[in-house]
């Protein structure tokens, strides 16, 4: 699995067959084999494998919430996309993130500035309700929505996994 850790709910979901971040030294060279040096390019090959994903918001620097895109410890590109299998009842409205929608993909310089981004939500979000599961393609983090369960987070994980 050079492309992936398994799945990291931040709440504590345990992580079947994980690996560890330094586990994984051909990542970033994978990526750049593969062509998914952003995030949009990432949506798209995640979109042909899961059915009920949908690329919603590419984020520009002026666009991002989080103020990130394009800093010096910032990620490099940033997309939004929802998740059919996500009801409108399972989610406040108009407060809704996107993560909660669905799932963001961020896409760093390296796959260890997409792991440190990974460890800082974790840290921020431990013990919130806002947990979410995190998965690693090359340099991008594929975050997706904690209304998901585990049984549908699984193709985020294949999907991923089919990369290496």
């Amino acid at each position: 699995m050079a492309l992936l850790t398994a799945c990291t709910l931040l709440t504590g979901c345990s992580s079947s067959g994980g690996s560890t971040p330094d586990s994984q030294p051909v990542a970033d060279q994978k990526q750049a084999v593969v062509g998914l040096g952003s995030a949009e390019q990432v949506a798209a090959y995640l979109e042909q494998q899961i059915s009920t994903m949908s690329t919603k918001t590419v984020y520009t620097a002026a666009t991002d919430p989080d103020h990130l895109l394009g800093k010096p410890d910032g990620y490099r590109s940033k997309v939004a996309f929802t998740d059919s299998r996500v009801q409108p009842g399972q989610v406040d409205g108009a407060s809704a993130s996107p993560v909660d929608l669905g799932g963001i993909i961020e896409t760093f310089a390296t796959s260890g500035d997409a792991r440190s981004r990974a460890a800082h939500l974790q840290s921020t979000l431990k013990g919130l309700s806002a947990a979410e599961y995190h998965y690693y393609v090359g340099g991008s983090l594929v975050r997706v929505s904690r209304i998901l369960t585990p049984d549908q987070v699984e193709d985020y994980q294949a999907a991923a996994e089919s990369l290496g």
